[in-house]
């Protein structure tokens, strides 16, 4: 039977101190330095370190647990605030019961005998125990400790039992689940569940290690990115394209402002990115450019009143444009369709109108309704200008003109060649050109072109 020891107690705050570690303890109770100046009285310096139930600041037995370890005072550091010491674990230890003596805890405590496996030379022990071992190794390796620390560490205990002590000190886990460690008196079951400790520390180290390379990889693409982007802009303050850059933005707010088609927003989406991508030196570039500023002056869902005048018409086209008579005449054909058929639109009401009012009339003289006629429609007088209600908007086309410019400009003659069949481009373009256009539909008739004619 082992010998009972009558040592002062030293009581623990969240911390287990375990046989064969090292720890440094700090004291500033008066309890706790009453304890330490007791057992410093004695040449064996021992003490019994036991943690506590309960993290507080006064300590009776009902709050120690029964079992700790027999520790031995090493170095010590005396200050203002109490005492820094470092203690060594020697034994477990069974505290009997506790008593109070000159204002500090003291305990009878005897050793706690281990309980050793029946075969040390089990196929099976020696397997968890090296396994343990070879945990340990990698979990202090992923820990960041130099191999050749953990090496010699590992060769420095060889018994499973101080091995499982040894790493239950320094794993992480919390006071509770040391305790338990500490209370398992078995050395095999404590091998396993420090070997279940250590394989969950490793998975979470690896867990962490991923998480760290997946930050680390966003930010390095983010970095790079960032870099990249700062060379980019060196590169074109350098060759002086910091100016179109500003242009290109504002470009692209305006292309943004605008309320577009969906189809319509697609392709323009993809000619400013073709812009943004291709160099000031590119031939498509200008193109391009002048595409996207056509888009951005272009009328999108924005719609004005009608206003149709002949003479109006006839002045701005002078003023804009010099020449193109044949071009003008189209034009002024087309607005004075509109205008007919405007007309004849506001003739057809007026008649609907009229026949109604005079049905209307029928019916009071006859005794048949009480309604009073409504008024009739006037009919605008031809060859002035029509304009619609507020509600009435523009729905006729947009016009571009496009002309190529050359050197001389043949005209027709009076009369052609026999040869001439009006089989090639130009003879169909010119026919269409000249087709009269029909004051009830606005569209070209079927019938020849009285000038080719003429010609023939």
């Amino acid at each position: 039977m082992a010998e009972r020891l009558t040592l002062p107690v030293l009581p623990l705050r969240e911390v287990v101190l375990f046989p064969g570690v090292t720890a440094p303890i700090g004291a500033g109770r008066p309890a706790t330095l009453r304890a330490i100046e007791a057992a410093l009285a004695t040449p064996e310096r021992l003490v019994f370190a036991v943690s506590q139930r309960q993290n507080v600041e006064s300590v009776n037995p009902d709050v120690l647990y029964t079992i700790g370890t027999i520790a031995k005072i090493g170095q010590l550091q005396r200050g203002l605030s109490g005492m820094q010491l470092l203690l060594h674990g020697e034994h477990r230890g069974i505290a009997i019961h506790y008593t109070e003596k000159e204002g500090y805890l003291q305990a009878v405590v005897r050793e706690a005998e281990e309980m050793l496996p029946l075969n040390a030379e089990d196929a099976a022990f020696v397997a968890l125990h090296r396994e343990a071992r070879t945990r340990a190794a990698e979990l202090g390796q992923k820990s960041g400790l130099p191999d050749e620390v953990v090496q010699q560490v590992l060769a420095g205990v060889n018994e499973p039992g101080r091995f499982a002590d040894l790493v239950a000190g320094y794993i992480d886990i919390t006071p509770a689940q040391r305790q338990l460690l500490l209370e398992t008196l078995s050395v095999e079951e404590r091998l396993r569940r420090v070997l279940v400790h250590v394989q969950r520390q490793i998975g979470v180290l690896d867990a962490q290690e991923d998480i760290k390379s997946q930050v680390q990889e966003e930010l390095g693409e983010r970095q790079r990115e960032m870099f990249l982007r700062e060379q980019l802009k060196t590169i074109q303050r350098e060759l002086g394209e910091g100016d179109e850059r500003d242009d290109l933005q504002e470009l692209r707010e305006k292309l943004e402002g605008l309320d577009l088609p969906a189809e319509a927003r697609k392709e323009v989406d993809r000619e400013l990115n073709r812009l943004t991508r291709i160099g000031r030196e590119s031939m498509e570039s200008q193109v391009i450019r002048t595409f996207l500023e056509n888009i951005v002056e272009l009328p999108w869902n924005v719609r004005s009143k009608e206003h149709l005048s002949l003479p109006e018409a006839q002045k701005i086209l002078d003023e804009d444009h010099y020449a193109l008579g044949d071009v003008k005449d189209r034009v002024l054909e087309f607005l004075a369709v509109r205008q007919l058929r405007m007309q004849q639109d506001a003739a057809e009401k007026a008649a609907e109108a009229e026949e109604k009012a005079e049905r209307k009339a029928d019916e009071v003289a006859q005794g048949e309704s009480t309604d009073t006629p409504q008024a009739t429609a006037t009919v605008p007088p031809p060859n002035t200008a029509v304009k619609g209600n507020d509600d009435d908007r523009a729905r006729g086309p947009i016009l571009l003109f496009g002309v190529l410019r050359v050197s001389a400009r043949p005209r027709w003659p009076r009369a052609l060649p026999a040869r001439w069949d009006g089989s090639t481009s130009a003879s169909r373009s010119a026919a269409r050109a000249t087709r009269p256009i029909s004051a009830a539909t606005g569209a070209p008739t079927s019938g020849p072109c009285p000038a080719a004619s003429s010609m023939g």
